[in-house]
């Protein structure tokens, strides 16, 4: 094996190149070696990148990704074998505190995460811990892999609320974790899935992954027009993964009464709430939730083996939302293209072997 590779690292906000460095090896047992076939940038990758930097410098970014064992730890569970495919979820937690003890493992408060605290998966190797990985099914390639973590968020996202059969749903903001929910939402019973967005393409793309409804928000009201599809009471369930801090609002008046709202989408805006929406969370006892990460935490349900399963039966389709395959030495272009949207895009996925 090589003991160089090239690797996308981050010296300070918007200094991103891509360098030649070691190889990583394993220092602990447990771990592996991962041959990266495939790292997608996460919407909360181009901030970090291009303004806010990660907690040290520099940092080899990238979280969301899968690829091929090419080397174990002494004591990496027998499960798991060189030249196995698998996708890897980035949180590493500490296993101590009262949040992991309870299995709440995405809540925990030491954790470590790969591509932000610690050296991430925008390389041709990565070493990280076993129990992090899952094998793919033989329907995953390595590009639907590196989707495990943002289906696994939008699992997330949608197991917070009550789903049942012939409920109602909205999702704002057809991010790529935005089209995965509404997939979620049909997929687990919901029977009017509306989204939500400001662009007719994105509807478009929505509707043939099976959402009922699109709204455009900036050409009519979202929420007159959401009430207008339910027979003027509301959704039984919105889901906001826009981040921004109109839709925050627009979700809550958009839901009937004894309605679920999720937030998942990252606002760095300051949220103002009407009366008017506030009226409706108290007069329509709204349950209110905030959605964070995933789990791969084995019980009630290991997010990340679900999402596998769904993508492998197809129930999750992902490849409709790739715009983008480039070369790790297309970095700083294509880093600079999603921060100023020069080109439309979804996923974009940065493949070590082109």
């Amino acid at each position: 094996m090589a003991q160089k590779m090239r690797a996308v690292r981050l010296f300070a906000p918007k200094d991103i190149r891509c360098v030649e460095v070691d190889v990583p090896t394993i220092e602990k047992d447990t771990q592996v070696l991962i041959k990266v076939k495939s790292c997608g940038v996460c919407g909360s990758d181009i901030p970090r990148v291009m303004v806010k930097g990660t907690y040290h410098f520099p940092t080899t970014i990238g979280h969301e990704f899968a690829g091929e064992i090419a080397d174990c730890g002494a004591h990496v569970k027998s499960s798991l074998n060189i030249g196995d495919r698998v996708a890897v979820m980035p949180l590493i937690p500490c296993g101590d505190c009262q949040y992991c003890k309870v299995g709440q493992s995405h809540l925990c408060d030491t954790y470590d995460y790969y591509g932000s605290r610690s050296d991430g998966a925008m390389a041709e190797y990565i070493v990280v811990e076993s129990a992090n990985c899952l094998k793919l099914p033989a329907n995953v390639d390595y590009e639907m892999g590196s989707f495990t973590d943002p289906v696994s968020v939008g699992l997330h996202a949608a197991r917070k609320v009550d789903i049942i059969a012939g409920k109602s749903a909205a999702v704002f903001g057809l991010g790529a974790i935005g089209y995965i929910t509404a997939q979620w939402l049909k997929a687990l019973g919901c029977t009017t899935v509306i989204a939500v967005d400001v662009a007719d393409d994105k509807l478009r793309l929505a509707k043939r992954l099976g959402a009922t409804h699109g709204v455009n928000g900036k050409e009519v009201d979202a929420v007159k027009a959401i009430k207008e599809m339910t027979k003027g009471e509301g959704v039984d369930i919105a889901i906001e993964f826009a981040g921004n801090k109109i839709t925050h609002v627009q979700a809550v008046e958009s839901c009937k009464k004894n309605g679920e709202v999720v937030y998942g989408g990252i606002t760095y805006d300051d949220v103002t709430f009407p009366n008017k929406a506030v009226a409706s969370i108290l007069r329509g006892e709204l349950k209110i939730y905030g959605s964070w990460n995933s789990s791969i935490n084995p019980l009630p349900v290991n997010e990340w083996q679900s999402a596998l399963d769904y993508m492998h039966s197809g129930q999750i389709n992902v490849n409709p939302l790739i715009t983008h395959r480039v070369r790790l030495e297309d970095c700083k272009q294509v880093f600079d293209m999603m921060y100023n949207r020069s080109e439309v895009f979804t996923k974009v996925l940065f493949k070590p072997e082109l």
